[in-house]
């Protein structure tokens, strides 16, 4: 049976489902449409303009003409210039070198956005779904249609080949749990044993190396050993390859622009009011925001160290999930990394008689994210000055923010359950057993 038609037979045992997953659907399949129109009509809706795009190829001509690769602006910061690890710019070459700017910019957006949509498909595969041909190519509509996949888009940004990688790895992750033996979890079996560990953890390796901001998705990685030997086999050609062609002064430089990026992300958060559709500043309204955030990540490592196998998959989307969360300087496009995580709490939560409807009532929150804010903040404040009111708490009205925590507090309740700890897991929420399988294939 189809997706659609599995979906369609549980119309009268779950029809919160059905209804919300619909709503979805038609929000991806007509915002692609919506979004050509909004271009066309209204100032605020953004072009393709590919400016990111334009500050990754300014690296890359900075290094042929053998100038410093990273460009210190007026104030002493690095706003709007290159800001990835030096061996990235290896990934944007072969666009500049061989391009003119908008067509290396269209092949980028074409090679990453089909890389995504190919990793998806292999994470719903090995979740054991067979997608027909006309679900396929309707996966990449919606995914055109996700607010943040086309934002991403016109900035011309990382996030796609970023989610892409997540995907693939979160694939391997759960093959790897399919097809494991007990043999292989013996403390002296060989890591070579499970090479899709070692896959998935060199996945998620590459997605740390190029953009340090998504160190919570290495939360998988604690969990089991031989996926953190494969991100750890990963790093020493990589940093090789880096060192070989940018030489030292380079990422010297690049720790400056890593420690102001964290100086960028502890400031107080400009008022939403002052939309962009990058925005997203879901902690700005703690007073400790980054002591959240340090307290928040130590709590994602500590649950991965003490979940057993079995949670392998709620781990990983807890990890991918928290990213957005907690990650200092942090915008609506990081969004696209969700997209993985929630297809595994959504395969899980399915197979556990859980709440699938949170999980796509969060992805909705998530593509509402953007134009709901400005609705919000700026819209309805015109039409009702009273709404000026709640000013104060207005980064509390932001979608993604709840969309967000939906998914990590799903993800964290479903590792908290599987871990069985009696103080965190005395109130659980009735989804039966986690696991689709025992210990022995640990999925």
């Amino acid at each position: 049976m189809s997706i659609l038609g599995r979906l369609w037979a549980r119309r009268r045992e779950r029809p919160a489902l059905v209804a919300v997953a619909a709503l979805l659907a038609v929000s991806l399949s007509a915002y692609p449409v919506l979004d050509w129109w909004l271009r066309a009509n209204v100032e605020f809706a953004s072009a393709f303009r590919f400016g990111d795009f334009g500050a990754y190829t300014g690296a890359v001509d900075r290094w042929r003409a053998g100038e410093p690769l990273y460009r210190r602006t007026e104030d002493g910061g690095f706003w709007g210039t290159y800001l990835y690890p030096p061996v990235v710019v290896l990934l944007f070459w072969p666009f500049e070198a061989l391009l003119a700017f908008r067509d290396g910019a269209m092949a980028w957006l074409l090679a990453s956005g089909v890389f995504l949509w190919l990793g998806l498909q292999a994470l719903v595969a090995a979740l054991g779904y067979d997608p027909r041909w006309y679900e396929r190519l309707g996966l990449a509509w919606l995914l055109a249609g996700f607010h943040p996949v086309l934002l991403t888009a016109k900035l011309g940004q990382t996030a796609l080949f970023m989610g892409g990688l997540l995907s693939f790895a979160a694939a391997a992750l759960v093959r790897d749990g399919r097809s494991r033996r007990k043999a292989a979890e013996a403390s002296d079996a060989d890591p070579w044993d499970r090479p899709l560990a070692l896959l998935a953890g060199a996945a998620t390796a590459a997605v740390g190396v190029v953009k340090f901001a998504y160190a919570p998705v290495g939360a998988h990685l604690l969990h089991d050993r031989r996926r953190l030997v494969g991100a750890l086999l990963a790093v020493p050609p990589v940093a090789w390859l880096s060192i070989r062609f940018f030489g030292v002064g380079a990422h010297l430089t690049y720790l400056d622009v890593l420690r102001w990026g964290v100086a960028q992300g502890s400031d107080g958060a400009r008022s939403p009011t002052l939309w962009l559709a990058p925005y997203y500043k879901p902690l700005a309204w703690l007073p400790a925001a980054q002591v959240f955030r340090l307290a928040a990540s130590a709590a994602t490592a500590g649950l991965a160290v003490l979940a057993p196998q079995r949670a392998r998959r709620e781990v990983f989307a807890l990890g991918v999930a928290a990213v957005p969360l907690v990650t200092p300087q942090t915008y609506a496009y990081y969004f696209v990394a969700l997209l993985p995580a929630a297809v595994v709490l959504l395969a899980g939560e399915l197979d556990g008689d859980g709440y699938p409807e949170l999980v796509l009532l969060g992805v909705l929150l998530v593509h509402f994210h953007s134009y709901g804010l400005r609705f919000l903040v700026v819209t309805v404040p015109n039409a009702v000055p009273a709404f000026e009111a709640l000013r104060p708490v207005y980064l509390l009205l932001q979608p993604g923010l709840w969309g967000n925590a939906v998914l990590v507090g799903l993800a964290a309740v479903r590792v908290v359950q599987a871990t069985d700890l009696p103080e965190l897991a005395a109130d659980r929420l009735p989804a039966g057993d986690r696991s689709t399988a025992g210990p022995t294939d640990g999925d």
